[in-house]
């Protein structure tokens, strides 16, 4: 019984990452969003997404895995959008309704209105982009409120996975 009682905090210390369990986020560093910045071997872009945590007992792995997501499609988003508008025209039935009116003078004309259009329009955004060499480099969790997580791809990580598909390719 013992065991039981000690193993079961062994396990779940070694099979969390400690960031998991005891990441605070009162002083994380990264604000929400994609940032480009230079460095002298190319452009460096860090992505910060937060998810909130409907209540404590939330599976907290998932929503890191969500936030993680959510910060690669922010990447996306920054490197490649594209937009699109679609507009439907709906036309209602009214009741029949005739108008009458002086056109210049001339003789009365008559206008039968017995339709009323609308013209909805959505616009639809969407972003797809092969990420490669993206790397996690900060996440925390506040309990019962959200989690976040910072992901970046810098030039270093980028070559590397680079060279090693071009290896695996050979």
């Amino acid at each position: 019984m013992k065991v039981t009682k000690i193993s079961l905090p062994i396990f779940l210390a070694l099979s969390m990452p400690a960031s998991v369990l005891a990441s605070s986020c009162e002083a994380y560093p990264a604000g929400i969003g994609a940032v480009l910045t230079p460095t002298p071997n190319g452009p460096k872009i860090v992505s910060t997404a937060q998810v909130s945590l409907p209540v404590d007992d939330y599976d907290i792995v998932e929503a890191y895995r969500e936030a993680r997501i959510e910060a690669k499609a922010q990447i996306s988003d920054f490197l490649s959008t594209k937009i699109s508008k679609e507009c439907k025209i709906i036309t209602k039935k009214l009741s029949d309704s005739i108008i009458s009116f002086d056109s210049n003078g001339d003789g009365k004309k008559e206008v039968d209105i017995s339709k009323n259009k609308k013209i909805l329009c959505n616009y639809i955004e969407s972003t797809t982009s092969y990420l490669r060499g993206v790397s996690d480099i900060g996440r925390c969790y506040k309990p019962g409120k959200f989690v976040k997580v910072t992901i970046e791809i810098k030039p270093s990580t980028f070559l590397e996975v680079y060279e090693l598909n071009n290896y695996l390719n050979q």
